[in-house]
């Protein structure tokens, strides 16, 4: 105890662990917004059914069903699948160029997410 009281009460030692705190904070908060969207798969439908990020920038698609699901994304400008899908499984799917995608369901046809790229 006597050790921790004397190093917060050096000036310097303090300083420093201020600016740690200071400079690791924005960081894990940036770190944090590259894949902050959630799509929840859930009763034949993705939720939210559409979204805008920027180019670069990751969703994470949640299986929130007892149901099996099947991500997957066919267009001239990407390819993803994320294979079969049980409950509580995600997968993550990068954006590298600006565009509108539609996200489906192998399983479940009706289901449909747009992503807009900008």
């Amino acid at each position: 105890m006597k050790s921790s009281k004397r190093a917060f009460s050096n000036p310097s030692l303090l300083t420093k662990a201020v600016l740690v705190a200071a400079i690791a904070y924005p960081v894990g908060v940036w770190a944090q917004s590259k894949t902050d969207i959630v799509i929840s798969q859930k009763n034949r439908t993705y939720a939210p059914g559409a979204v805008s990020i920027k180019t670069g920038q990751s969703i994470k698609i949640l299986n929130d069903d007892m149901f099996l699901h099947h991500a997957f994304i066919d267009s001239d400008e990407m390819e993803f699948d994320s294979g079969s899908m049980d409950e509580g499984e995600s997968a993550i799917v990068k954006f590298a160029t600006p565009g509108v995608y539609n996200v489906k369901c192998a399983i479940h046809p009706k289901m449909n997410l747009e992503v807009t790229v900008k």
